[in-house]
């Protein structure tokens, strides 16, 4: 599968010209924005393998769910069905977690010369698990945040990570981060000095204006 990274910073340069937002002012809160990102991806990972767990035991046919996933009793009793769904909720939740530290690492560092940046990803089969790609990924992360653009290796490394962890959960990572480019350019807002972030707007008539993004679009199909 090859993703066409010139696309998406394309599409991530016009929403930031759109709202006069640079790089530096988005490599300000870099480092914060990205914590709290890793943050949710952690939490829906986790959610992740509960669920999973949890269908594991319903097919061995162990009935009592809550024994079998500790402190998340909220599958105790839980069909099938319902296990499905909230498999979708939590792979949406960790798609998007990873596209948004996508988008912040592409704005942050939107100043790296064109010619140091990768403009494709090739993704093929890979012997690494998911574990080691998203500690490499923490790694790059702050790496990053600290040398700068000087360290261009942890940019492309960051969204080639994104793209792979995407991939394993059964999503394309181009038409996700298509998906949440849309989504952010229908949201208004102002920049935040204090949270160093675009801050949407949530009033009701703005809120009326968003479109949300639809990874279902995404998934990669078996």
């Amino acid at each position: 599968m090859k993703i066409d990274l010139t696309e998406i910073y394309k599409g991530l340069a016009e929403w930031r010209a759109e709202r006069g937002i640079t790089a530096e002012s988005q490599k300000a809160g870099y480092i914060v924005n990205i914590m709290e990102e890793l943050g949710e991806l952690a939490q829906a990972l986790r959610d992740y393998e509960k669920i999973k767990n949890g269908e594991r035991a319903l097919r061995a046919g162990i009935f009592d769910i809550k024994s079998t996933l500790g402190e998340m009793t909220i599958f105790e009793g839980s069909t099938k069905g319902e296990l499905e769904i909230s498999l979708e909720k939590v792979e949406h939740e960790i798609i998007d977690a990873l596209c948004d530290i996508s988008v912040f690492t592409i704005n942050a560092w939107a100043d790296i010369p064109c010619e140091l940046k990768r403009t494709e990803i090739e993704l093929k089969k890979s012997s690494l698990n998911a574990d080691y790609i998203l500690k490499q990924m923490v790694e790059k992360c702050a790496r990053l945040s600290y040398f700068e653009w000087g360290e261009t290796s942890a940019f492309n490394i960051i969204l080639i990570n994104c793209a792979y962890l995407c991939e394993h959960y059964g999503f394309n990572f181009q038409i996700a981060m298509d998906e949440t480019i849309k989504e952010i350019s229908s949201r208004t807002g102002a920049y935040d000095e204090n949270a160093k972030k675009w801050v949407k707007d949530e009033s009701d008539e703005a809120r009326a204006k968003w479109h949300k993004a639809d990874y279902e679009k995404a998934r990669i199909e078996k």
